[in-house]
């Protein structure tokens, strides 16, 4: 027997049910019939079946034959992304192309909605409306970005799964919980482990000789941040070094008076982990015009791997995110969530890596 052929009758049949061919409640067309359709033996109808119900897409009832099951009933053939910060930054573009890539093996098309990026006032508004135009069309499942970096996100971030909710579309939330820490959503999560990134950030940077790490960040920051102060500020207590508020700092990196009276202080920091890699190469040229060697006189760390840290001068030692992972993952546990709503809410951290670059 061909396994290809069998694996084509069972790509065939998945594309027709997620495209609403057949029937949602009337049984599915027999081994017989089948066999007949795609001119191929029984047992190959048997195989390609069995695809289908490990995909979770048919069930057996005894004496009667199969027929779709709750998952199958309610797919369009497309799963939805609302992502407020697609095409805004890096991390979110990569990501959203490797869901549609992850999606797309499934047998699944990516809706991305609007892919206008929204101000950061209309975070809310863009999302709701993305999430009604999904509902209306009854896709598949949803992979959320929260809603973040305005005045009622989380009420805001309700909505929109209030909206899901009533037309029974499962969600995963993406990068973030939309409930502060260490308060947990009934929501699956896929993300990495924010507070561990920070944490090994800081020691590298203490192993290094840093004594008087500050993070810098800017106001307004979702609960990915505040992980990440806390690892650093965990690596800085366990060395015994000085950690208080005053090592945050929410200061925009081009404010180049600013980081003057910073860096004449009689704190003067010796390095400094920075939100995100954008943010460090602002700092860098800051550091630069100031005449601060780095990595001499302060060391500078980033976060996400962007394009540009590589990129900088000098190089930007970062924190790799799992994009492609992260995509794979957050696919796969929709489609899990799809097939068995009852499961109970998981929250997945990725391992992340430490990319040293000479900025250290």
């Amino acid at each position: 027997m061909s396994v290809t052929k069998y694996l084509a009758v069972a790509g065939t049949l998945k594309r027709e049910i997620l495209t609403g061919k057949y029937e949602t409640y009337e049984r599915f067309p027999s081994e017989e019939a089948l066999s007949r359709r795609f001119n191929v033996s029984r047992p190959t109808i048997e195989r390609a079946l069995r695809e289908l119900k490990r995909n979770g897409l048919l069930k057996s009832r005894t004496g009667s034959g199969s027929y779709l099951t709750f998952a199958a009933r309610n797919a369009t053939g497309a799963v939805g992304v609302i992502a407020p910060d697609y095409h805004k930054i890096d991390f979110f573009t990569d990501l959203c192309d490797g869901i549609a890539d992850a999606a797309r093996a499934e047998g699944y098309d990516t809706l991305l909605g609007d892919v206008t990026t929204p101000e950061a006032c209309d975070r809310g508004r863009w999302a709701l409306a993305i999430a009604e135009a999904y509902a209306a069309r009854r896709t598949a499942g949803v992979l959320l970005e929260p809603v973040d970096l305005e005045p009622g996100s989380y009420e805001a971030t309700k909505r929109v799964l209030h909206v899901l909710a009533a037309q029974n579309i499962p969600v995963v939330l993406i990068d973030r919980d939309y409930l502060p820490p260490p308060q947990r959503s009934a929501y699956d999560l896929v993300g990495i482990d924010n507070v561990q990134a920070g944490y090994r950030l800081g020691k590298h940077l203490i192993d290094a000789g840093s004594k008087r790490i500050r993070f810098l960040t800017q106001p307004n920051y979702a609960s990915t941040i505040r992980g990440r102060i806390q690892g650093v500020a965990q690596a800085a207590i366990d060395a015994k070094l000085e950690w208080n508020s005053r090592c945050v700092i929410e200061t925009n990196p081009g404010d180049i008076a600013a980081f003057r009276r910073l860096m004449r202080g009689r704190e003067r920091p010796d390095a400094f982990v920075c939100r995100n890699d954008p943010l460090a190469a602002l700092l860098l040229r800051t550091l630069s015009v100031l005449g601060m060697d780095v990595p001499g006189k302060v060391r500078v760390a980033g976060f996400d791997d962007a394009k540009i840290a590589r990129l900088l001068n000098p190089p930007l030692t970062t924190i790799r995110q799992p994009i492609r992972e992260l995509a794979e993952t957050a696919v796969a546990s929709l489609i899990e969530r799809m097939r068995n709503p009852s499961l109970a809410p998981r929250a997945i951290l990725l391992d992340v890596q430490m990319v040293i670059r000479q900025s250290t």
